[in-house]
């Protein structure tokens, strides 16, 4: 089967495809370079609140592990006085 996918190839050789790619076993593929002005980098979006609120109201979120903020502050104290007794 036939797929085409956009990538970006950069001057040192590298291919980053601009959308997710999966294969499954290695495969050959053909390369076709476009004579065009280079494409802008698609960056991922920063500070997305709608995301964020998204993501705290997902039952992963509401159900994650929790643990005791004083457990984890004499983990970061065990962790502070190892580099102590080196």
């Amino acid at each position: 089967m036939l797929h085409a996918i956009e990538v970006i190839v950069e001057p040192n050789g590298l291919i980053r495809p601009l959308e997710e790619l999966h294969v499954k076993v290695p495969t050959r593929a053909v390369l076709t370079l476009l004579e065009t002005s280079p494409p802008t980098a698609v960056k991922p979006e920063r500070g997305n609140g709608a995301a964020v609120l998204a993501l705290l109201q997902t039952p992963r979120f509401a159900n994650r592990p929790s643990a005791d903020p004083e457990e984890i502050e004499q983990r970061i104290q065990n962790l502070r006085n190892d580099w102590d007794d080196e």
